[in-house]
């Protein structure tokens, strides 16, 4: 044997033996080789196991929470209560024309553009300051009536009110929507869905639900809305993304999920719309390309299976885990029948941020899987890998 052909420690470098030896030996590490690949291919069919309660029943939407549904259906039962038909109701802010005719002698009218002040008065020079906010217009015409009325200033009054510049009622509308901003209420009645649409809809990163933060029933905003409408009016909006919190109603918009209803919920001044971005789900197991996955709006599992190039031969297409956070660093997890959703005879699952989906193996078909791995690594290296024994 040739010493030049050696490392430290004896251990002989590949073309230094003699040819037959050269040939066992190479077959020997060839063997090694191919028992570790069947190794780690058995692993490797295999996904992380996971701990924790399964859940019965089908993943829920986000919204599914019995205390949201019970908060969204009061506000929408509220606000229908409270809409006085559609009327839009005036806000500080608002522009108003007001015209009274035959103020004159003459019978000339006395007409004037009157803007509503912070405190949500409108003042006239013939009368003391109306409160007129919260005020539909039918209301502050007969408003105007009594305080000329009262104040002597004619005895049957004829008066015009005509809302000219709606600035009072403002819904912020932030996150992966087309336009974040600060959109205002043009007219009494318009609904979550509306205001959505005014601010050019939901982008493609667009997440399945909106997180919407009510204004107090007085239509003042919380506290926090001084900072969100900054933020909504400037460079900023789309980052300026809360979190949910106890004042934070969540609603479904994805269309498959979606109780009509919660999108018909009447605006309010000082409302504001939140849409989170999908982020991304991950995928594990036995499937061609595992890995975090980008979501994109109403996607679901089944999409996301093909996504990754679908399953492989020893997946477990009856058993697939779904782990989804529920907060405070808990997580459930759900078992989904895919042949079932295929079938149709179950529903697909809308998936969300953070979810994470484990497809674990059938013990035979791992087995046999790994097998056919491990000879499809043989050919593969006889073919092109110098396999023989060097005669």
């Amino acid at each position: 044997m040739e010493s030049s052909g050696s490392i430290e420690g004896g251990f002989p470098l590949a073309g230094s033996w003699p040819r037959w030896q050269g040939g066992r030996c190479r077959f020997s590490q060839l063997t090694g080789v191919l028992l570790l690949l069947a190794v780690l291919c058995l692993l490797g069919c295999s996904a992380r196991p996971t701990s924790g309660r399964i859940v019965p029943g089908h993943p829920p939407e986000r919204s599914g929470n019995p205390a949201n549904q019970e908060r969204l259906r009061a506000l929408l039962l509220e606000r229908q209560q409270d809409s006085g038909g559609g009327d839009y109701v005036i806000s500080p802010g608002d522009l108003i024309v007001v015209t009274i005719y035959n103020f004159r002698p003459e019978g000339g009218n006395f007409e004037s553009e009157v803007r509503v002040d912070d405190r949500g008065y409108l003042s006239l020079p013939m009368i003391d300051p109306v409160q007129v906010a919260s005020l539909t217009t039918a209301q502050l015409r007969s408003a105007l009536i009594a305080a000329l009325q009262q104040h002597k200033v004619l005895t049957q009054p004829l008066v015009g009110v005509f809302l000219k510049d709606y600035r009072g009622q403002g819904v912020i509308v932030l996150g992966a929507v087309g336009k974040p901003g600060l959109y205002y209420l043009s007219r009494g009645g318009q609904t979550l869905i509306d205001v959505l649409s005014m601010a050019g809809g939901l982008n493609q990163n667009a997440g399945n639900y909106v997180l919407f933060r009510p204004a107090a029933k007085n239509g003042t905003a919380a506290p926090a809305d001084a900072v969100l409408r900054q933020a909504a009016l400037g460079s900023g909006a789309a980052n300026a993304i809360p979190t949910a919190d106890a004042d934070t109603i969540v609603v479904d918009v994805h269309t498959e999920g979606t109780d009509p209803t919660s999108l018909a919920l009447p605006m309010r001044s000082g409302d504001q719309l939140i849409v989170p971005e999908a982020g991304q789900a991950f995928i594990e197991g036995n499937v061609a390309k595992p890995g975090p996955v980008p979501l994109v709006y109403g996607m679901t599992l089944t999409q996301l299976i093909s996504a990754v190039g679908g399953f492989t031969y020893p997946a477990d297409r009856q058993h697939v885990l779904l782990i989804r956070p529920v907060g405070s660093g808990e997580s459930a997890q759900w078992t989904v029948d895919v042949d079932r959703i295929q079938r149709q005879e179950e529903a697909d699952v809308v998936l969300q941020r953070n979810d994470r989906v484990v497809v674990q193996g059938t013990g035979g078909r791992s087995v046999a899987y790994g097998v056919y791995k491990t000879l499809t690594a043989i050919v593969h290296l006889g073919v092109g890998g110098n396999v023989g024994y060097g005669y």
